[in-house]
């Protein structure tokens, strides 16, 4: 399911957590980049923020959100500094009203 929500859905989430059920550890949403619609594709990212005591390596993850349900994301890390990494999730698919 958390594949499948709209950008707006995602938005009302910015810092909340995400439960990664693989490793029973949390990232944050820290950001969702601005969504970009070129007919008939959308495309937006979500940006995490997790512990720098913990890597995760690029995959797709099963994750749990306390409102946004359950669901798979494939993250990648994209960055580390004194807070911890960084990943980035990437949305681009086909829009409905075509």
């Amino acid at each position: 399911m958390l594949d499948k929500l709209a950008y707006e859905e995602y938005a009302e989430q910015v810092n909340t957590d995400f439960h990664i059920v693989e490793n029973d550890t949390k990232i944050k949403l820290i950001e969702v980049t601005p969504k970009r619609t070129l007919p008939p594709q959308e495309m937006f990212s979500l940006i995490f923020s997790g512990a720098n005591d913990n890597f995760l390596e690029q995959k797709p993850y099963q994750m749990k959100h306390e409102k946004l349900g359950d669901g798979e994301i494939f993250i990648v890390p994209i960055s580390q500094d004194e807070d911890g990494y960084k990943y980035e999730a990437g949305f681009n698919r086909l829009t409905t009203d075509n």
